[in-house]
């Protein structure tokens, strides 16, 4: 394993070109840009006839030749929008939201100021989508079908992101625009319409699917030839003599990338970028187009530049500050539903560690690197994901954990062989694909290049507990929601009880599914020809990633939040009344309609009963119990292409805040209308009273993290905990045991609670402070107030 070079250690922090960038980046306006709003209506509106794919491919193309440009400062140039930070509309998934709404929230903040015409456009576009949207037909379908209303289920509480987003997402090989240029696709297109037989059907298809995505593909040249000209327009105008160098240079990469392969570092970076770029234009939607595994496939570029002399790791750094804050320029406008528990949040996960095909460490400079750039500057997105395996050399591990000590909440730890045996158990992956994976979402593991990003909704297993309680009614609300399970006071055994949950979970499981199999089925009528270039198998096949083109799935099925919360309450049941018989029944249902109030030794009974996180066999069994009961019945049905590769998730984003605010009171001790426990094995705030072994020990046992896609763990330390040499081998070894144990996610606040509770008081001071929330990082002062309660309350942890 290589290291860079020392100079990283003796130069300056970050550069003044780039804190005027961050800085200007990060105090810009968030905005909605409606041009994109207004291609998408007159392609629309004018093109029934046509497929599809076609449709989505005139929409960029014609984005691509129309959008006004603009280049800043960032050497890397190309915005998504005409904005500094600003993002577009995706009509076509759910819009009536939109009604008599003059403001739009963003991942960091909402807008100010809409024009008249912006808002006259928004109303225009409205009209034409009503009753066209993927959410109005699948909401209709399951209604006319199942009887249910999918937006009764959301505000009760029993899941969320129905519609999570317009497209699959894409996690692409980056080294198809590096090392074939587009203009190499485009050729690959080409020899493959050759070979079709016109006058089969399939073959018509695929030749749809090819002249898209050759209209895309064109599209962005012409797009990145615009940036070249207008490059060289400033470069005429501009009087100082480096920055008019730097313009030309400018011109001369966008004449070059990404049309052709990339020749050096610099224009790697470029290209990799417009790639971003070109698919954020087709589909904006959160967890797409991520850097994947940045290191590997942007080492041979930047060794090839360093043998040669023509670059430094402090340039390298630098043009890593620049490439980290132009994916904080992408962005897009999200619902009164959504923001809560998608506020802050991209998932440009950043994959680094990991293995080669041949299983030895992949490590190589840019890793430290990337590590160094992030320690520096401290940005939400990126998020660097460790890959992590036995073969790390402790420098790197001390080098993780000294991004970890600056509180922004990476990197987060992913145990490479659960993830391997993963993707070799549901893909039949070979080994060699299987090491290449790379972490997406929340923290899902993929193998990167080679698989389809599609998720179904999120679902809320405190509710069935709830559910149970109430005989199938919601208690917040009152309406009758699930099957009638029995009366609370009936049950005879904690066995009667829990089957109740069961038949709950039974109905709910099933159901829920079909929302998610019926929307995406919906989504496949807007495909994407674009991104699906960057995904393997797509042009070998001649179909798109949303119609199955890839060769792996990610499958990632429904995913369950507020487990920690189900257990914790079916713990304290079985213990208080069924066990101890402490209490009846009927004075827990009392309690619990109360919020606890006036039943203050009920709330100690239950807040004191065991609870995960404390190695406590007792009601750690039954999370497990629960974990694979639901497994099982979530396996009984395939995903929306009819493939069974499809497995469950457990973790949370912040859906464990957006279902808490629709869940009354529970009998693990939490009060109504709270945050749920975040994560999946998380500890409930307070309750993990033993120490960070115990806590992994439980977290561990709870999940099958092969059958599930993930299990999700969040820790909170003392910035003291993990102080020079003897605190940060304290963490890596408690890692090294939890990995060991069973585990395979874990990530770290290093934060004090009074520092957290200060920023509350006086954001203005603290708008830089940034944390880990659950899947993601975020500036802690754009978090709702719940979600900020809930970090502040999770327990600070510190080794004995």
């Amino acid at each position: 394993m290589m290291m860079p070079d020392q100079e990283t250690n003796i130069a300056f922090e970050v550069t003044e070109r780039v804190m005027r960038e961050r800085e200007e980046l990060f105090s810009a306006p968030p905005n909605v840009d409606t041009d994109k709003l207004k291609i998408e209506l007159d392609v629309y509106r004018g093109s029934e006839a046509k497929s599809p794919a076609m449709r989505r491919a005139e929409v960029l193309s014609r984005l691509c030749h129309e959008k006004p440009i603009f280049i800043d400062n960032n050497p890397i140039v190309g915005n998504l929008t005409k904005y500094k930070y600003g993002g577009y509309f995706a009509p076509y998934s759910h819009f009536s939201w939109t009604k008599g709404l003059k403001g739009f929230a963003l991942q960091r903040g909402a807008t100010t100021q809409m024009t008249e015409d912006d808002l006259d456009w928004i109303k225009k576009a409205g009209d034409y989508w009503e009753g066209k949207t993927i959410y109005d037909r699948s909401r209709e379908i399951i209604l006319k079908t199942k009887g249910v209303d999918v937006d009764v289920l959301r505000d009760c509480g029993v899941g969320l992101n129905f519609v999570d987003g317009p497209n699959q997402a894409t996690w692409p090989d980056y080294s198809l625009v590096l090392n074939k240029g587009l203009t190499g696709m485009i050729a690959d297109i080409e020899s493959h319409k050759k070979t079709l037989d016109i006058g089969r059907y399939d073959d018509l298809k695929k030749l749809d699917f090819y002249e898209a995505a050759s209209l895309s593909l064109h599209g962005m040249i012409t797009l990145t030839q615009r940036y070249a000209s207008l490059a060289r327009e400033k470069a005429e105008k501009e009087k100082d003599q480096a920055r008019r160098q730097e313009l030309k240079k400018i011109a001369e990469t966008c004449d070059r990338v990404p049309a052709y392969p990339a020749r050096d570092f610099r224009e790697a970076i470029q290209a990799v970028w417009f790639a971003v770029y070109g698919a954020w234009m087709e589909s904006s939607i959160i967890l797409h187009m991520i850097p994947m595994r940045f290191p590997q496939y942007m080492y041979p570029f930047y060794r090839k530049d360093k043998e040669e002399g023509r670059i430094s790791d402090e340039e390298v750094i630098e043009l890593l500050h620049f490439y980290f804050l132009k994916l904080n320029t992408i962005s897009f406008p999200l619902s009164p539903d959504a923001a809560p528990w998608n506020q802050s949040r991209l998932g440009q996960q950043l994959s680094i560690g990991g293995l080669t095909p041949d299983g030895e460490d992949a490590t190589n400079e840019l890793d430290f690197l990337v590590l160094e750039a992030q320690r520096r500057i401290m940005l939400p997105e990126p998020l660097i994901a460790l890959v992590y395996h036995d073969k790390l050399s402790n420098e790197f591990l001390m080098k993780c954990v000294e991004l970890i000590r600056t509180g922004i909440g990476q990197p987060a730890f992913h145990d490479s062989r659960k993830a391997i045996e993963s993707r070799i158990y549901f893909e039949k992956a070979p080994l060699e694909d299987a090491r290449n994976v790379a972490i997406v979402g929340c923290l899902q593991p993929t193998v990167g290049g080679y698989t389809d990003g599609f998720w179904e909704a999120r679902f809320n297993l405190a509710k069935m507990v709830e559910l149970a309680l109430n005989n199938g009614k919601d208690p917040l609300t009152g309406v009758e929601l699930g099957p009638q399970t029995g009366e609370a006071e009936e049950f005879k055994s904690y066995e009667e009880f829990y089957g109740a949950c069961q038949k709950q979970l039974q109905y709910f499981i099933p159901l829920v599914r079909d929302i998610s199999r019926v929307t995406w089925n919906t989504i496949r009528d807007f495909p994407t020809p674009f991104g699906s270039m960057f995904v393997h198998d797509c042009l070998e096949k001649g179909q798109d990633i949303v119609d199955g083109g890839a060769r792996y799935s990610l499958a990632d099925g429904q995913c369950y939040a507020g487990g920690v919360d189900a257990a914790n309450s079916l713990a304290a049941i079985k213990r208080n009344v069924f066990d101890e018989k402490s209490i009846d029944m009927s004075q827990m249902m009392k309690a619990l309609a109360a919020n606890f109030e006036d039943y203050e030794d009920i709330h100690r009974m239950c807040t004191e009963a065991p609870k995960i996180g404390n190695d406590d066999l007792y009601v750690d069994s039954i999370a497990r119990d629960m974990h694979e009961f639901i497994y099982h019945e979530h396996q009984k049905k395939p995903d929306y292409l009819g493939r069974f590769s499809i497995q469950p998730g457990a973790y949370s984003v912040t859906a464990h805040w957006a279902f808490g605010r629709l869940t009354g009171a529970l009998p693990n001790g939490r009060k109504a209308r709270i945050a749920l426990t975040d994560g999946s094995v998380s500890a409930q705030p307070g309750t993990d009273v033993k120490g960070p072994t115990a806590l992994a020990k439980s977290a561990s046992r709870i999940i099958d993290t092969v059958k599930y896609n993930s299990n999700h763990l969040n820790m909170k330390f003392h910035p003291s905990a993990l102080k020079g040499n003897g605190g940060a081998n304290k963490l890596l070894s408690f890692i090294k045991t939890y990995m060991d144990l069973g585990g395979y996610h874990v990530q770290f606040n290093c934060v004090t609670s009074e520092t957290l509770r200060e920023a509350q008081l006086n954001p203005d001071k603290y708008r830089n402070l940034i944390v880990r929330v659950a899947g993601f990082s975020a500036f802690f002062v754009n978090l709702e107030p719940g979600v900020q309660n809930e970090i502040i309350a999770r327990t600070e942890l510190s080794f004995q």
